[in-house]
């Protein structure tokens, strides 16, 4: 590749958008092995591959950010759960109860043996923030969604490129031995 296209990568294409908690580190084994898989042949695939990057490091990001979203919902489905076992509790205690149980044994040890008197166990925490957070985990699912068709759109893209420039050049090469041979007539 010339310089003027080395500059341009280096520049505009390859300038990762990353989080302040995120691996630089990370991002360039990615990129790293994804440039190595598709082995980009020009400035185009150049831009396809770092789209393809970008995309999947996102993929990356929204499949984590699932997981600690339900982690957060946490602490709000068991303040939803507890007045049910502890009927007689305020909100403060509640809301207290409810920090607690994150950090004191003996209050997770009762909170279990309430739920367990409602033939529920800790993991009806997990379900209720699920539930609770249902509606963000199918945002990100449809953002995954476009996520992978712009990638798998781009795989194709590169394949049908590189099949239209393979048969151009076939289509070169056969003329040029077309003309070899007519002159060997």
């Amino acid at each position: 590749m010339d310089q003027k296209t080395e500059d341009l990568k280096q520049t505009h294409i390859f300038q990762p958008s990353l989080l302040s908690f995120e691996s630089q580190r990370d991002y360039r084994r990615l990129q790293d092995a994804i440039r190595d898989e598709i082995s980009p042949q020009d400035i185009l695939e150049e831009m396809w591959t770092s789209e393809i990057v970008e995309g999947e490091w996102e993929i990356m990001r929204l499949r984590r950010y699932k997981s600690q979203i339900v982690n957060l919902a946490r602490l709000k489905s068991l303040q939803n759960l507890l007045p049910s076992i502890l009927p007689d509790a305020g909100d403060r205690e509640i809301d207290d109860f409810a920090r607690r149980w994150f950090t004191n044994k003996t209050i997770r040890k009762q909170v279990n043996t309430q739920l367990r008197s409602i033939d529920l166990d800790e993991s009806a925490i997990d379900v209720e923030a699920y539930r609770s957070s249902i509606d963000d985990l199918t945002s990100i699912d449809r953002r995954l969604m476009q996520l992978v068709h712009r990638r798998d759109k781009i795989f194709r893209q590169i394949e049908d490129r590189r099949a239209g420039l393979a048969v151009r050049l076939d289509h070169r090469h056969g003329g040029q031995e077309l003309i070899e041979h007519g002159g060997d007539d």
